[in-house]
């Protein structure tokens, strides 16, 4: 399933059964970031891997977004978890000292996933 906005963010979700892979691509900034919060807010219990590999630019509106709902997961039992991230995404991550909460291996994504669409 994709998910585009009026400005190009995507969201492809790929159902592995007990892992959900969140494939993002575009601009993640306060234009688009409705877009991602959509595709997440019902996602809170599950555990999700998150690939931003294709994420051209993430501004802090972005950043909020996605550390609220790491936040907000992790308290009800889920789990969000930063798998891939373009060199842009991890720069912005790094700055502002939020990639320790949100990344696990910055490699590809799971091997369960590996051979997804």
């Amino acid at each position: 399933m994709g998910t585009p906005s009026p400005s190009g963010l995507q969201v492809q979700v790929v159902d592995a059964g007990a892992t959900l892979l969140l494939r993002v691509s575009g601009e993640l900034d306060i234009a688009t970031a409705p877009c991602l919060e959509t595709v997440l807010a019902p996602l809170t219990g599950r555990a999700c891997e998150l690939d931003l590999a294709h994420v051209t630019f993430i501004d802090s509106t972005g950043i909020n977004l996605l550390t609220r709902h790491h936040r907000h997961t992790t308290a009800v039992g889920g789990r969000l978890r930063l798998v891939a991230a373009s060199q842009a995404v991890r720069r912005i991550l790094d700055i502002t000292g939020t990639a320790y909460l949100l990344t696990g291996d910055l490699g590809p994504p799971s091997p369960d996933h590996a051979g997804s669409p």
